[in-house]
């Protein structure tokens, strides 16, 4: 049989019609997880509050999940939090591989161009968010203080720590001081909040931001109860009305730093450093943990995931053992909520980028 031009080209069309629906076919199904492994991967040291926060999700995501699958969280920790991010982007779209990553979204959209990592190319899941950072202040500091307020009458330089200057808590104390006019320098490199509390006891630093949760189990009954320090004031999201930053019942005895400029300063928070202050509250505290599937994962899989994992995280036993480590009930962002965060930290402003660079510049002078 001898084929002419139009058939050739019927043959070809159909063919290609019959790949394209295999092919659609395959990236819409569920795949079948019945009996198989699942690895949650983090990517931060193991122990800690995104470690924690990764195993519970595990083992709630687990009865949810359809095939109800093993979940085993797995760390990746290394290269500013980046390696365990690339390590979920580079898996394979087989459902095996899901990630629980402390995103940094805020501050990763200063990254060089060819560093930039496309979170919007992620299967999004949805996105976690755990307890406020506080300002955790030394009373020995400018020869000793009684109270909070006296911070700004005393203190002309501040020494405070972070894990790195590309961090919204470091950067948004960093901000929190030039609105109080009071100059700082800052010192990276401290994994968390035991190494930033040793050193502030060894008086190698006057303060750092901490977090809810350590304020909760620890420090309020502890090193503020006796004395030995203070929480000046703490960071949140941005109220809806624009009218400051929102309260958290779970900071009991602090305020937020909105609320203690006015006081000490007599006029509201305004201009670039505020601006830093309330971007990285809408953004960071909101979703501290993004929750992906690789890039590619199958629509209909993906979907399967969105679903489980809002039913996972509305669990009443998953809300009390998160509220055990986070020191609260976690904020909890579903699909399609989520992508509104992901897509705000795209569009983010270049005067406000200008900003924040200026603040690490100086951070890591």
């Amino acid at each position: 049989m001898r084929f002419t031009s139009a058939l050739w080209k019927a043959c070809l069309a159909g063919a290609a019609a019959i790949a394209l629906a295999g092919a659609t076919a395959a990236h819409a199904q569920v795949i079948d997880l019945s009996g198989q492994t699942v690895t949650l991967v983090h990517n931060a040291a193991p122990g800690g509050s995104t470690g924690l926060g990764a195993q519970i999700a595990a083992d709630a995501w687990s009865k949810t999940m359809a095939g109800n699958p093993t979940i085993v969280v797995q760390s990746v920790e290394g290269g500013a939090l980046a390696r365990g991010i690339r390590h979920v982007m580079n898996a394979r779209p087989d459902g095996r591989t899901l990630g629980w990553v402390a995103w940094s979204g805020s501050t990763r959209v200063l990254d060089p161009e060819e560093l930039q990592i496309p979170f919007k190319d992620f299967g999004i899941i949805g996105g976690v968010g755990g307890a406020h950072f506080f300002v955790h202040v030394s009373t020995k500091v400018a020869g000793g203080l009684k109270d909070k307020d006296e911070f700004v009458k005393k203190v002309d330089k501040f020494t405070f720590g972070g894990f790195t200057a590309l961090s919204a808590a470091s950067m948004r104390t960093a901000a929190a001081m030039d609105l109080l006019g009071i100059d700082y320098q800052f010192v990276s490199g401290f994994g968390g909040d035991g190494p930033l509390q040793a050193a502030l006891q060894r008086g190698e630093l006057q303060g750092y931001p901490a977090t809810g949760v350590i304020y909760n189990r620890t420090l309020k009954d502890t090193m503020i109860k006796d004395g030995e320090s203070l929480g000046l004031f703490y960071f949140s999201p941005p109220k809806p009305d624009g009218s400051g930053l929102s309260e958290d019942p779970f900071m009991e005895n602090l305020e937020t730093f909105d609320s203690y400029y006015r006081r000490v300063m007599g006029k509201e928070p305004s201009g670039p450093a505020w601006d830093v202050i309330k971007f990285h509250g809408g953004i960071g505290d909101r979703v501290n943990w993004l929750v992906v599937a690789p890039p590619n994962t199958p629509e209909e899989h993906l979907a399967m995931l969105r679903e489980s994992f809002a039913q996972a995280v509305s669990d009443p036993e998953f809300l009390a053992n998160a509220e055990k480590v986070f020191g609260q009930k976690p904020a909890i962002t579903t699909y399609p909520e989520i992508m509104d965060v992901v897509e705000e930290v795209s569009r983010t402003d270049e005067a406000l980028k200008e900003t924040m660079r200026g603040y690490l510049k100086k951070m890591e002078h």
